[in-house]
């Protein structure tokens, strides 16, 4: 009996590797859902490694403390899908040093602007590669600056990838909640999917916080109106009204206002 004691250890380090397999699939699915092994392309893979940071800087405090340690220590007794979730994490907590390190901020705002002027044109010429190379170049430097995340955003919207646009238009909202220009942006994404309820939850907000902004009201009206949210199209109409008295637009608005009163025909 003794000759089997020394698979004690391993056997401990296994189940505690599966255990780590168990907890990421089951609490933290957004990892597989952005699994960077199975994106195509390397500047996709950089901007979906740091959209996911908020999130694994969470979950790696809380439940996976030294991952590097565990992958060191007992990948080779896993399976080979185990083994690829564990150096994936591995992967991430390295990648996650990295952009905690003063180095990331490696070029000036100016160059920033530029950049992101340059990707703006790119777009206009319908270049999207280009474009979209230039948005995660400014992302790489400076991880936080929501204009990047926004126009690139913009693109996959542009290019109908609902879900990288949903993605990063979110990431950048979470990073500035009250911009007005990234809650219309998700409020045409969702629009564009025809999911009325949530454009106009968007519109809205983009509303309070740019009161007096024509293009956003008008978005937000004609949210409301797919919607058939009669008090929402009234409020609209209250703010173009505000701004704008004689805008031709509001006796369209206010005709569909009163097709939304009528009664559904039988």
């Amino acid at each position: 009996m003794c000759m089997f004691l020394w698979l004690a250890p391993l056997i401990i380090i296994v189940l505690g590797l599966l255990t780590i397999i168990v907890i990421v699939a089951r609490k933290f699915p957004h990892i597989i859902v952005l699994d960077v092994d199975t994106i195509k392309e390397e500047r996709t893979k950089r901007l979906k490694e740091r959209i996911i940071l908020e999130r694994f800087d969470r979950f790696r405090s809380q439940k996976l403390g030294n991952i590097s340690k565990l992958a060191r220590d007992g990948w080779t007794v896993l399976s080979k899908t185990g083994r690829r979730l564990v150096q994936r994490l591995y992967k991430l907590e390295q990648y996650y040093k990295r952009l905690k390190s003063p180095k990331a901020d490696s070029i000036d705002l100016n160059a920033v602007k530029r950049l992101l002027e340059q990707a703006a044109e790119l777009m206009h010429q319908h270049e999207t590669i280009q474009a979209e190379k230039l948005f995660i170049e400014v992302i790489g430097h400076h991880p936080k600056q929501v204009d990047a995340y926004e126009g690139l955003g913009n693109l996959y919207l542009r290019n109908k990838q609902f879900e990288q646009a949903r993605e990063t238009l979110k990431f950048a909202l979470r990073l500035q909640p009250e911009n007005a220009s990234v809650l219309m942006s998700l409020g045409q994404l969702e629009g564009a999917q025809e999911n009325h309820k949530e454009a106009l939850d968007y519109l809205r907000q983009a509303t309070i916080v740019r009161s007096k902004n024509p293009k956003y009201i008008d978005a937000y009206i004609a949210s409301a109106l797919a919607a058939k949210q009669a008090k929402d199209v009234e409020r609209g109409i209250g703010l173009l009204k505000e701004i704008n008295p004689e805008n031709q637009k509001i006796a369209e608005f206010e005709e569909g206002l009163l097709n939304l009163h009528k009664p559904s025909a039988v």
